[in-house]
């Protein structure tokens, strides 16, 4: 059987598609004038042709996007199946979250907390323009404020903090919106397996439309990394009450976001205890539009995880997902999990027929949460 991303298969529907065409074209006058069957011939012909339009549009983003990895994965999507193994490598998630780390966080602020600023779209959610000291990026951070923090009972309650990483495309809105994280947050929270936390969404494409991978570039790229692991951090902290123990700190990410969320709490785990990596990987892959070092470079070396692991692996814990059938996440997923040791921690979900899609990650979503609140003790659930 034809691949279901291969060349051969997405030729045959093109060739479909333009035959469809050429027996509209040519059948079309012998099909005029009035008469059901007439009526039914051409209704039939633009019905075949506009449907083999919308597949061949679908199997070409399908190769593009990997949605749909194979007929298996595509039949498992269908019906619902979906075969998964778990492991665990390295240390215990619980002693990797919670292991002192020194280095720099974000502090605490000090004296009366700044009032908190009411911009929103009407969704309720706080939107910001965030100026980076640090880093000189400035960019779009979306908040989403849990249930009872405004509320005068819960004044000195200092809460746990989520931040997202989204996909490429995508928007600081992905998580909050598309994944629905705070409605699935609030869920694990009703059923008390894990606390109230903060979700903060920075925007990743800085400049707008560019595919940054969160890195820091060479002098006149932006640096992203920083922004995001040093200046959003130390701005949260100065703008809401939060904890500012590492263990109350972690990062959640799907598809180029999971490895930004990867890469932050790896190379940053002063800050972030843990991260949650969906369909992500562990070297940044670059488009050819974008190219903030060189190949080879001190700072191509510093963003290779499996080898920052194999040298000195990170005191955190990981939850990832991913599926043998996804070519975006799979390798280097698991050559992370070949060199995995303590103090490093990871609990992996691996599916055999899943691909790279959006669906797959909302179904492990509060199982993911579930594990936050279970093995990081800032984000356990309090009597």
């Amino acid at each position: 059987m034809f691949s279901l991303t291969g060349w051969p298969f997405m030729a045959l529907v093109v060739l479909a598609t333009t035959a469809a065409f050429v027996a509209l074209v040519v059948w079309w006058p012998s099909l005029s004038g009035r008469g059901w069957r007439r009526f039914a011939g051409r209704a039939g012909l633009l019905l075949g042709v506009n449907v083999l339009v919308l597949l061949t549009a679908a199997t070409q983003l399908n190769a593009q996007f990997l949605y749909f990895a194979d007929w298996t994965d595509l039949e498992g999507a269908l019906s619902g199946t979906v075969t998964t193994t778990t492991l665990q490598r390295g240390a215990t998630a619980t002693d990797a979250a919670s292991r002192a780390v020194a280095g720099a966080a974000a502090q605490r602020a000090t004296g009366r907390l700044p009032a908190l600023a009411t911009t929103t779209d009407g969704s309720g959610d706080l939107l910001y323009t965030v100026r980076g000291p640090r880093s000189g990026v400035t960019g779009l951070v979306v908040v989403r404020l849990p249930a009872g923090y405004a509320s005068h009972a819960n004044a000195s309650v200092r809460y746990p903090v989520l931040e997202t990483f989204h996909g490429y495309p995508g928007s600081p809105f992905t998580w909050v919106r598309s994944m629905g994280l705070g409605s699935a947050l609030a869920h694990q929270v009703a059923a008390h397996r894990m606390r109230p936390a903060l979700i903060v969404s920075p925007d990743l494409q800085v400049p707008a439309g560019a595919d940054t991978e969160c890195v820091n570039g060479r002098p006149g790229t932006p640096q992203m990394e920083t922004w995001l692991t040093r200046d959003v951090p130390e701005w949260v902290a100065r703008t809401f009450r939060v904890s500012t123990n590492r263990s109350s700190w972690a990062t959640i990410g799907i598809s180029s976001g999971g490895w930004c969320a990867a890469m932050a709490a790896m190379l940053h785990p002063a800050q972030y205890s843990a991260a949650v990596v969906m369909g992500g990987y562990f070297r940044p892959e670059l488009g050819p539009s974008y190219e903030p070092y060189a190949p080879g470079s001190a700072l191509a070396r510093r963003y290779d995880l499996v080898a920052l692991t194999r040298r000195r692996p990170a005191p955190v814990a990981l939850w990832m997902e991913t599926s043998h059938t996804d070519p975006v996440s799979y390798t280097s997923s698991a050559e992370l999990l070949k060199v995995a040791r303590p103090p490093l921690a990871i609990d992996a979900t691996v599916l055999q027929h899943a691909g790279h899609r959006a669906a797959v990650w909302l179904g492990l979503l509060p199982g993911a949460l579930g594990w936050l609140g279970l093995n990081v003790p800032g984000f356990a659930p309090t009597s």
